[in-house]
C-alpha cells in the first residue's frame, strides 16, 4: 500500500497533542497547575494580610502565575506550526509504502526502511496513527493520506506488528 503524505501543521498539532494526552497527561499540564498554584497563593496572600501585607509580593505571584499559563497555552496551540517550520525538508509530499515486513519512506533523495520489529509502541485514534520507534519520536499516519479501507486495514496491521498499542 503506497500513500503520498505531506505534512501541514494541523496534522502536527493534531499528532503533539495526542502525544502529550496519551503519555505525558500530568508533565504536559505542569505548567498550569503551577500557574493556578501561584495565582492562588498571590490571591490568598492579598486577601489574608490585606492592607498591612506586602502587596508587591502578592501581585507578583499572580502575574507570574497568569504568565505562566498564558505561556503554556501560547506555547501548546503553536506547536504544530513552530515543528513545521522546524521540519523543513519535509515540506514537500513524499511517499511510503507500507508491506508486511516493513514500511519504508522515500523523502527526496533519502529511502528510509523501517522493520516492523523496530516499532516499539503505537497509538491509534479515529483520525490518526503515531508509530514509535523510540519512546519519544513518531512517525504521523492521519486517516487523510489514506484510501477508503486502507486506514482501517492499516490499524489492524499496526494492532497485529506492533507489541504495545495504545
Amino acid at each position: 500500500m503506497n500513500i503520498t503524505f505531506q505534512y501541514t501543521p494541523t496534522t502536527l498539532q493534531a499528532a503533539h497533542e495526542l502525544h502529550y494526552k496519551r503519555f505525558f497527561r500530568f508533565q504536559s499540564r505542569l505548567p498550569i497547575f503551577l500557574g493556578m498554584l501561584a495565582v492562588w497563593s498571590g490571591l490568598l496572600l492579598f486577601l489574608i494580610l490585606g492592607k498591612e501585607g506586602n502587596k508587591f509580593l502578592s501581585i507578583s505571584l499572580m502575574v507570574t502565575g497568569a504568565g505562566a499559563m498564558l505561556a503554556y497555552y501560547i506555547i501548546m496551540r503553536t506547536l504544530g506550526k513552530r515543528v513545521y517550520n522546524r521540519l523543513s525538508a519535509y515540506h514537500d509530499p513524499f511517499v511510503i509504502e507500507i508491506e508486511e515486513n516493513h514500511i519504508r519512506m522515500n523523502i527526496k533523495d533519502s529511502h528510509l526502511k523501517i522493520p516492523w520489529a523496530e516499532i516499539k509502541k503505537a497509538v491509534i485514534s479515529p483520525e490518526i496513527v503515531l508509530l514509535y520507534p523510540t519512546d519519544r519520536m513518531f512517525y504521523i499516519f492521519p486517516k487523510s493520506n489514506f484510501q477508503e479501507n486502507e486506514f482501517d486495514y492499516f490499524k489492524k496491521l499496526v494492532s497485529e506488528k506492533v507489541p504495545s498499542v495504545f
